[in-house]
């Protein structure tokens, strides 16, 4: 079974289980997938016992899960957590081997550029590396992330870091604003 089709199992499971009476329209509605591959879908969870239908009317259908159907989606559910936990520390580590490549020499002063999920990974690192973060930069301001305001670019100089991470692409005007004594290191991935 691909992947896609675990995942279009596992949320048609979770669905019935959620819903008293789920209709086929419903879920292709909340799950972004034509009723055909629903129904196709349906019959096969059916023939392999985890969904029961209950009900002669088309119109009047009620699904609901197995105990095999639970146990099954409960599977699924592991296994996507098992996959991207994988996922997760293999890019954790080459956040954290970008960072430890970095040339601090006594300076620890640092602030990321781009709000996106690496920011995050990157966040995690620098708590562990005890660095000093002294700013999250973006265009996106006005909100707040791990307690920090996230400032504009054309802010960052007022806080003077030794060093700029970048999770998300610089564009040339916006590093024009940045100091030279600013170190800039790309460490996407």
């Amino acid at each position: 079974m691909s992947n896609q089709e675990e995942i279009t199992q596992y949320n048609i499971l979770q669905s019935i289980e959620n819903g008293e009476r789920i209709s086929q329209r419903q879920l292709s509605l909340q799950l972004g997938i034509n009723v055909a591959s629903i129904n196709f879908a349906l019959k096969k969870l059916t023939k392999k016992g985890l969904v029961k239908m209950l009900g002669v009317n088309p119109r009047r259908i009620r699904y609901i899960l197995t105990p095999k159907g639970i146990a099954e989606k409960t599977q699924l559910a592991y296994k996507f957590f098992d996959r991207n936990f994988h996922f997760y520390k293999a890019v954790r580590n080459e956040v954290e081997n970008k960072i430890d490549s970095i040339p601090f020499q006594g300076k620890n002063s640092v602030a990321i550029y781009g709000v996106t999920d690496l920011m995050e990974m990157a966040y995690l690192v620098i708590q562990d590396k005890e660095l000093d973060l002294v700013a999250i930069v973006d265009n996106e301001t006005k909100i707040r992330i791990f307690g920090y305001q996230v400032i504009g670019i054309e802010e960052i100089n007022k806080y003077a870091p030794d060093f700029l991470l970048v999770t998300k692409e610089l564009e040339a005007h916006d590093i024009r604003q940045i100091s030279d004594s600013t170190t800039i290191f790309d460490i996407r991935i």
